[in-house]
């Protein structure tokens, strides 16, 4: 796939010709693609505001887009050999980090509700937590992984949503040489005892709670709000209040959550990526594969 960030290689190649043709191909001659969103703000002094500034845009190219296909694979990155200036003032200890990952729907899916409220069950995070009220100390990734393993650094469930498509997956991290293996078979245990098993009313109903919790928390920012309501209507031509989401999210059943997860391991192939020190140690792409089937 391509890469999300700019290499060293690619870096090069960024000019003030390249910036300039981007802004007008994808911005100044691309009005069909812009939302003007706001908060705090009356509707009708917006409306003013933006056919101020940009009623006299015209729509000349819009941008082509390449349909994506998820394949699955392999890839790791070693640290990198080239000396930093940040190395002497934040030397970092030897890591591995892996994370293991399978194809979901991504923002039109039905099923995204669903990854999501399996990524809050899941939760995870660091070994060290300051704990208190929803930081996620009851999920899986904390009570299964993180509590029984002190070897481990981080363990956490992730998505990851575009308009074609999204991955839903696990990532954890250790110093230890010795555990990179058990690390990993750690992590597609714990995928896949949601598909074999149901989850369980209490643990479901937390995972809900939690996330309508942090999608309403979030929404108390004026940022998050109006940056909330633009990228909806950019990407559903319209918005959805809280409620509609919150209904959402509680409509999630046990059923549902299962069937996601063996729709993605029984159908799909892994997607394994590590990065860091040890990744001779990472299993192979061809033995992780075949603990899915």
């Amino acid at each position: 796939g391509k890469l999300h960030f700019a290499t060293s290689e690619s870096i090069s190649h960024l000019n003030a010709t390249v910036v300039e043709d981007f802004f007008q191909k994808n911005i100044r001659n691309n009005p069909e693609g812009m939302v003007v969103a706001g908060a705090g703000i009356d509707h009708d002094e917006l409306v003013d505001m933006a056919k101020e500034h940009f009623g006299n845009m015209e729509q000349k190219s819009a941008p082509t887009t390449i349909p994506s296909t998820y394949r699955g694979g392999c890839h790791l990155i070693e640290n990198q050999s080239t000396p930093s200036v940040y190395t002497t003032i934040l030397p970092g200890e030897e890591q591995c980090r892996v994370a293991l990952a399978f194809p979901v729907g991504g923002w039109h899916s039905d099923s995204m509700v669903t990854a999501c409220v399996l990524q809050t069950l899941l939760g995870g995070g660091s070994s060290f937590s300051a704990g208190g009220p929803g930081k996620g100390m009851y999920s899986r990734m904390y009570q299964q992984v993180l509590n029984r393993n002190g070897w481990m650094e981080t363990a956490e469930a992730f998505t990851t949503f575009a308009d074609e498509g999204g991955l839903f997956g696990v990532s954890a991290s250790t110093p230890r040489a010795d555990k990179v293996e058990e690390l990993v078979t750690i992590l597609a245990d714990q995928l896949a005892r949601i598909a074999v098993q149901q989850v369980g009313d209490v643990e479901l109903s937390r995972a809900r709670n939690m996330l309508k919790c942090n999608v309403l928390t979030q929404l108390e920012s004026r940022l998050i709000l109006f940056e909330d309501m633009g990228r909806q209507v950019l990407t559903y031509g319209k918005r959805e209040d809280a409620a509609i989401t919150c209904q959402k999210i509680d409509s999630v059943t046990a059923d549902d959550i299962q069937k996601l997860a063996q729709d993605m391991l029984e159908n799909y192939p892994p997607a394994l990526a590590a990065t860091g020190s040890h990744l001779e140690k990472v299993p192979s792409y061809d033995s992780v594969s075949q603990w899915f089937r």
